[in-house]
């Protein structure tokens, strides 16, 4: 009996170490994952989309690494901030484009990881703010305009997806923060547009 326990709990031990050796691993890749993926979108707003472009390809190597580990599900959790960025880089690079969001990126195949798409995509309406408001700054309106209307879109489709919090934790806060962004952004536009007919 004695030798069947320590077996047991040596099996145990087993396991969690080997858990805990993919966590460093996974924590790592997270990071360089975020690291790339905030790079990308710095890169866009500085109208750098060549290095924007080559970062992404970057951050889909290291994103398909971390796919590797969905089959630990006690620790995939880790991962879902870093691919949050990810999905919100790839939103923003898209838009940048003029592309299709598969073209720059299948999100099809983070179709495991429904929160961090949908809290990416979330995300993703603040840096199109920022687009929104560079674009005014440069006299740039139709571009602004482009930006509410993708804004917009996003809300539409994120508003429909009303489930309980545990299943797609933050979202909620995510779409309220994300109504109240594209008014103002409206409101600015407004002004810049009442700006623009006085001068």
């Amino acid at each position: 009996m004695q030798d069947r326990l320590l077996n047991f709990f040596n099996s145990i031990r087993s396991r969690l170490e080997t858990l805990d050796s993919k966590r460093e691993e996974l924590l790592k890749l997270s990071r360089n994952l975020r690291i790339e993926s905030t790079k990308a979108i710095a890169s866009v707003h500085n109208g750098r989309i060549e290095e924007a472009e080559r970062l992404i390809e970057n951050a889909e190597k290291i994103a398909r690494k971390i796919f590797e580990f969905r089959e630990h599900t006690e620790i995939y959790g880790i991962a879902t901030e870093a691919l949050r960025e990810f999905v919100e880089a790839i939103v923003l690079l898209s838009f940048a484009t003029r592309k299709n969001v598969f073209d720059v990126f299948d999100l099809t195949q983070l179709s495991l990881d429904s929160a961090a798409v949908l809290t990416g995509f979330g995300d993703a309406v603040g840096e199109l703010r920022r687009y929104a408001l560079d674009s005014i700054r440069r006299g740039d309106i139709a571009r602004a305009e482009e930006c509410i209307e993708e804004m917009e879109k996003i809300y539409s489709l994120l508003s429909t997806f009303i489930f309980p919090e545990k299943l797609v934790p933050g979202l909620r806060p995510r779409v309220d923060v994300a109504r109240r962004l594209i008014e103002k952004t409206k409101s600015d536009l407004i002004s810049a547009k009442l700006i623009e007919r006085l001068e």
